[in-house]
């Protein structure tokens, strides 16, 4: 017998289909989207009729209808129907790109790649600009958004989820009010994670001390002093670090090392929060 002939015949052959050239309507909405990115179609743009797009491509109708569905369903473009309807070039709204962003953000976390040490470092760099940007630029419906967040969060009777809930409502509503829409998109990737990294704490964290410090964050951002707002948060980060480094340190395991993937996104026992690692010291 042939050791290496057997191992051969255990692997499972490779499932493959038909390599698929690229379709027309395909090569029709890259070039139309890669317009409407560059900037040479704008918001408010009207496309050329099927008909001209057709010839401009050298495709069929059909094939632009169907490159018209694809960008539609991507919220790049807008039909309407009438004497002055039309396809319109549309921009996105924060919202809905967020929502996508933090679908593909989901992907790449469970991809494991994404340490918990990462995900803290770009939460203190980024929230701490917000912070401060939040105390010069803040509405009265912003403290409004912050305010209600904290006063839910000191209700005894809450639920885990509920004031997991209403910490990330807290933080939300800080990266808004900060008028930065690129701080607010980045900060979507770390509030999507941010449940799951609370949970790795929740059984150790003093809910009224949480509350306290959101609302020194609240008053410093209120009162519009910048040093006040950041000092607070600087507080509340440090607090934050310094509950996971022992929590960490009790299951032997290490933010630098330890995937967001290992963190369940549900509340379960303490010890499948560090998979492999925190077994090992248990043996």
């Amino acid at each position: 017998m042939d050791p290496a002939r057997d191992a051969d015949r255990a692997t499972p052959p490779l499932a493959v289909r038909p390599v698929m050239m690229r379709t027309a309507a395909g090569q029709v909405v890259d070039q139309l989207r890669t317009a409407i990115i560059d900037g040479r179609l704008r918001a408010g743009d009207r496309l050329p009729s099927e008909q001209q797009m057709a010839q401009d491509f050298g495709v069929s109708r059909g094939t632009v209808r169907e490159a018209i569905r694809t960008l539609a369903a991507s919220n790049l473009v807008t039909s309407t129907r009438g004497a002055a309807g039309g396809t319109f070039v549309t921009t996105p709204q924060a919202g809905e790109l967020a929502e996508r962003i933090g679908e593909q953000l989901g992907l790449w976390f469970r991809a494991g790649n994404i340490s918990l040490a990462e995900v803290q470092h770009a939460r203190h760099v980024l929230e701490r600009e917000c912070v401060a940007l939040a105390a010069l630029n803040r509405t009265e419906e912003d403290l409004s958004a912050m305010r209600r967040p904290i006063e839910i969060s000191r209700d005894p009777g809450l639920g885990e989820d509920a004031w997991l809930t209403t910490d990330v409502e807290f933080h939300t509503a800080v990266s808004k009010s900060a008028k930065n829409s690129i701080l607010e998109l980045a900060m979507t990737a770390v509030h999507l994670v941010r449940p799951r990294t609370n949970r790795l704490l929740l059984k150790e964290l003093r809910r009224d001390c949480i509350a306290d410090q959101h609302w020194a964050m609240y008053e410093g951002i209120r009162d519009r002093d910048v040093a006040a707002a950041t000092a607070a948060f600087e507080r509340h980060f440090s607090y934050l670090r310094d509950m996971q480094q022992r929590v960490l340190a009790d299951a032997h395991a290490d933010a630098e090392t330890m995937p967001v993937l290992d963190i369940p996104g549900e509340t379960g026992p303490t010890p499948h929060l560090f998979g492999d690692a925190h077994q090992d010291a248990a043996r």
